[in-house]
C-alpha cells in the first residue's frame, strides 16, 4: 500500500519559513492510521513525527520546527576556527551553521483490527521502517527568512554567471542581501558580505564558485586609482586550497556545503587590512570574482573577470567622518560580512617554503599539529574542528601533536 506525494521542498528551503510535505496512501482507511516522518540532519535521524491525515484525502506536515532547533547564530568565523574571530571582521570566513543537509523519509502505521497495534510499513507496501523519499536526493536549509506568502526559493539573482569569458551583470547578480548598493560607510568601520559560494555538482550548472574580491579604489573624479584583489583561500579563510589550476581540480572538504556561503570583507577596515586602502581614495567599490578554467598566478591583478555584483559606491554619506572612504558594495547579502585577504608575499627564511593542506576527516575528535614558519623559523600551532580543513606555507611537512589519526596532509606545490 504505497504513498504518494503531492507536494514537497524544493531543493532549497529557509529555515525560518515553511517547510511543508503533503502526502496521500491507499492504506488511509485503516484502523489508527497515521503517517510517519523520519526527519534526518546529515544523515542522522532527529526526529519521528507522526501525524494523523488531516481530511480523507491526504496528510500534512511542517517540519520547519524540528529544523530551527539545529540552526544557530553563532557569529564566529569557522574558516579560522584558532583565532575565533568574528565573522564581521574575517577575511574571507563561514559559519557553523549557516547551511545544513537534511532530508525526510516517509512510511506509515496502522493495523487491520480495531484493537490490534499498528504495525509500521516503509512507505513503499513493506513493513519496516520509513523508506519513502519524494525528493529522491538532499535537501539543503539555509538559515535565513522567507515570508508566508512566498511560495517559491529563487536563488537566481544570487549565482554567479558559469560563462568564464562574460562579466557579472551588477544589475542582476546579488550578494545576499537587500540592501542598498550604496553605502556611506566609516574608515573605523568592519564588516563583511555574503554571497552564494557553490562549488559542487550539480551546482556548478547554475553558479560558478568564487575566486576572489575584487576592490577598485576610485578618487574625486571617479578616476580608478588602484584595484587589488584578495583570494578565497584556505590561508586567508576562505574554501580554495590554493589559486592555481583549473577549479574542478580542488578537493572537496568533507562540510564543503558548510561553505555554500561565503563571507567576504568589505568594509573600510577589511579593504585596508585585505589590499590596502590608497591615499586620495574618494569612494570603493568591491565585486566578486569567478573561477576560470584556467587560474592567473595568486598575486593582486584585476584582470580576472569581476563580479560586478556588489557595487557599494559611496558617495559621500550625508554625515560622513572626515576621511571616510564610501565603500561601494556589490550586491550585499542577508548574512554577516567577512573580509578578505591578499595572498601574503612570504619572506622565505628557509627554502624551499613549500605550501601544505591539513584535513581533518574525523567526526568526532579535533586534530592539533604544528609547523615551521617560512618567515622566520618559529613553530606555529593550529587545533582544526571536526572535518575541517587548513592550509599553511611551511619549512618542512607540518606534524600532528594530538587528536584525531584520521586525517590527510598533501603537499601543494611552492608558496609564492
Amino acid at each position: 500500500m504505497p504513498i504518494s506525494s503531492i507536494t514537497y521542498p524544493g531543493r532549497y528551503s529557509y529555515a525560518y519559513g515553511n517547510i511543508v510535505y503533503q502526502v496521500t496512501s491507499t492504506a488511509m482507511s485503516q484502523y489508527k492510521f497515521r503517517f510517519v516522518f523520519d526527519v534526518y540532519m546529515n544523515s542522522e535521524r532527529i526526529a519521528r513525527l507522526k501525524v494523523t491525515p488531516q481530511n480523507e484525502d491526504w496528510g500534512q506536515i511542517d517540519i520547519a520546527r524540528v529544523i530551527q532547533s539545529y540552526m544557530d547564530s553563532d557569529p564566529r568565523n569557522m574558516g579560522k576556527p584558532d583565532a575565533a574571530s568574528p565573522i564581521s571582521k574575517a577575511e574571507w570566513g563561514w559559519l557553523e551553521k549557516d547551511v545544513l543537509i537534511y532530508n525526510v523519509l516517509i512510511g506509515e502505521e496502522f493495523s487491520t483490527t480495531p484493537d490490534g497495534d499498528p504495525i509500521l510499513y516503509d512507505g513503499l507496501g513493506n513493513i519496516g521502517d520509513p523508506v519513502y523519499d519524494p525528493a529522491g536526493d538532499d535537501r539543503w536549509v539555509i538559515n535565513g527568512v522567507k515570508d508566508w506568502f512566498d511560495k517559491t526559493t529563487d536563488l537566481s539573482p544570487f549565482f554567479l554567471d558559469t560563462n568564464p569569458s562574460s562579466e557579472i551583470n551588477g544589475e542582476t547578480e546579488r550578494f545576499l542581501t537587500d540592501s542598498p548598493r550604496i553605502r556611506y560607510v566609516r574608515p573605523t568601520d568592519w564588516g563583511t558580505l555574503s554571497a552564494l559560494n557553490f562549488h559542487t555538482y550539480p551546482e556548478w550548472l547554475v553558479s560558478e564558485p568564487i575566486y576572489g574580491a575584487l576592490y577598485e579604489f576610485f578618487d574625486d573624479n571617479s578616476g580608478l586609482i588602484s584595484s587589488g584583489i584578495s583570494y578565497n583561500v584556505i590561508y586567508n579563510g576562505g574554501w580554495r586550497y590554493d589559486c592555481s589550476g583549473n577549479t574542478d581540480t580542488q578537493i572537496v572538504y568533507p562540510d564543503y556545503y558548510k561553505k555554500y556561503i561565503s563571507y567576504v570583507g568589505a568594509f573600510p577596515q577589511n579593504a585596508d587590512y585585505n589590499v590596502g586602502i590608497p591615499d586620495g581614495t574618494k569612494y570603493y567599490r568591491v565585486s566578486l570574482v569567478k573561477s576560470q578554467e584556467i587560474q592567473p598566478p595568486p598575486s593582486p591583478q584585476p584582470s580576472l573577470t569581476p563580479f560586478p555584483t556588489p557595487s557599494i559606491t559611496s558617495t559621500p554619506s550625508t554625515t560622513p567622518s572626515s576621511g571616510a572612504p564610501p565603500v561601494s558594495p556589490a550586491a550585499p547579502s542577508f548574512s554577516p560580512t567577512p573580509t578578505p585577504t591578499v595572498t601574503p608575499s612570504v619572506d622565505l627564511s628557509c627554502d624551499p617554503c613549500n605550501r601544505y593542506t591539513i584535513v581533518n576527516n574525523d567526526k568526532d575528535l579535533t586534530l592539533s599539529i604544528t609547523w615551521t614558519d617560512c618567515n622566520d623559523g618559529s613553530t606555529n600551532g593550529i587545533t582544526l574542528n571536526t572535518q575541517t580543513g587548513y592550509a599553511v606555507c611551511s619549512c618542512n611537512t607540518p606534524v600532528r601533536i594530538a587528536g584525531s589519526t584520521d586525517y590527510d596532509i598533501n603537499f601543494e606545490g611552492l608558496c609564492r
